[in-house]
């Protein structure tokens, strides 16, 4: 019998507090700030002074040059981001990779970063010959950039 009254006791309880109220709280209103003065000056990005000669782009296009005078020397070429830690390429940021013909290759990359540092690597399908390695930075002096391979 206790056990009925405390069942009953503590279903009133929880419907008389409720659980789900239909309320909407209503967010405080924002501040809105006027400026104090007015101006005929431009502001935010109207106010913005550009050269004319800048075209807000960052792209930029990068030259590949290899010439290993070997002849018919099959190679495969990855031109890739440098690993921070060592001087090697990372493989998972690579901008070309592609066979070399006749141990030749001209290709023109289109990159969007000055900032990154290329690594080549020039592997030979024969497995005697050491793999070759070149490293690249932009070069911010030269009209236009060009990785040569020799």
């Amino acid at each position: 019998m206790n056990n009925a009254i405390i069942i009953s006791m503590l279903s009133l309880g929880l419907i008389a507090c409720g659980g789900s109220g239909s309320e909407e709280s209503k967010a405080p209103e924002a501040a809105v700030s006027l400026p104090l003065e007015s101006s005929n000056e431009p502001a935010g990005i109207a106010a913005l002074q550009i050269d004319e000669q800048f075209n807000l782009s960052t792209k930029y296009s990068l030259n590949l040059d290899v010439d290993l005078g070997l002849g018919e020397v099959r190679a495969y070429l990855n031109v890739c981001q440098k690993k921070i830690s060592a001087q090697r390429a990372d493989y998972n940021n690579c901008v070309y990779r592609g066979p070399l013909v006749n141990s030749m290759l001209e290709k023109q990359l289109t990159l969007s970063r000055e900032d990154i540092e290329l690594i080549a690597e020039i592997w030979f399908y024969d497995s005697s010959t050491q793999p070759l390695l070149y490293s690249w930075e932009y070069n911010s002096g030269e009209q236009q950039q060009l990785f040569i391979m020799r």
